[in-house]
C-alpha cells in the first residue's frame, strides 16, 4: 500500500517549473537530490517523534512505543527514481506489522487450543487476584508453583486502528520538503 504527498514548491520555483513545457533531466535530477535529503530529514522526524517512548500511545498522537527498536531501526527511504516527468521516492519499513500500524486492518484469529500457566500457592490452591475470588493469577515463565490449565481460544478479530507515523511524520516535514526540492531546483536552473 501506498499513499501519495504533495509538496508545493516555493514561489520562484513554480515559476521556473511553470515555464518549462519538458523538465531537463539535470533539473529533473536535482530534484531528486532534494527528495532525497528531505526524505533523510522525514525519516528522522518520524524515527523520533513517532517510533519512541513507552506505549501505548493514543491512536491520535500517531505514535507507537518501543518495545524491541526493530521497527524504529527499520525505517528508510527509497532513493528518489526519476521516469519520464515524474520524481518518485518513498519511505517505508520491511517490519511485517509496520503496514498494519500505519494503515489500519483486522487480524483474523482462528480458534486454537492453549495451555494456560496459573500460579499456585504452596498447597497447590490456585492463587486469587485480590478482591476478585473468581478470577486467577496467571504464573511467570520462572514460577515454579503452577498449575496447567488446557483452555480454548474462539475464533476473534483483532481490530488495529490506523495509526499512520509515518504519513504523519512526512507530512509534519511538507516545509522541508519544499524547501530542499526548491532549492535544489533553483540551483540546477542557475547553472544554466
Amino acid at each position: 500500500m501506498s499513499t501519495t504527498v504533495q509538496i508545493r514548491l516555493t514561489p520562484e520555483a513554480q515559476r521556473i517549473a511553470a515555464g518549462l513545457k519538458t523538465m531537463p533531466v539535470r533539473m529533473l535530477t536535482a530534484i531528486a537530490r532534494g527528495l532525497d535529503q528531505a526524505n533523510f530529514l522525514a525519516v528522522r522526524n518520524i524515527q523520533a517523534k513517532h517510533l519512541t517512548g513507552v506505549g501505548p500511545f493514543p491512536v491520535a498522537e500517531h505514535r507507537l512505543g518501543v518495545r524491541s527498536t526493530r521497527l524504529l531501526g527499520s525505517v528508510v527511504p527509497a532513493p528518489a527514481v526519476v521516469t519520464g516527468q515524474t520524481v518518485t521516492s518513498g519511505i517505508g519499513s520491511n517490519v511485517e506489522y509496520a503496514a498494519i500500524h500505519e494503515f489500519g486492518g483486522v487480524i483474523h484469529r482462528k480458534p486454537r487450543a492453549v495451555t494456560v500457566r496459573l500460579k499456585t500457592d504452596a498447597h497447590g490452591n490456585l492463587v486469587r487476584q485480590a478482591g476478585t475470588a473468581h478470577l486467577a493469577i496467571f504464573a511467570r515463565k520462572d514460577n515454579k508453583r503452577v498449575r496447567e490449565v488446557k483452555a480454548t481460544v474462539g475464533a476473534h478479530d483483532i481490530n488495529i486502528p490506523a495509526r499512520a507515523p509515518f504519513m504523519t511524520g512526512i507530512k509534519e516535514m511538507k516545509p522541508t520538503y519544499a524547501k530542499e526540492i526548491s532549492a535544489a531546483l533553483l540551483a540546477a536552473w542557475k547553472q544554466n
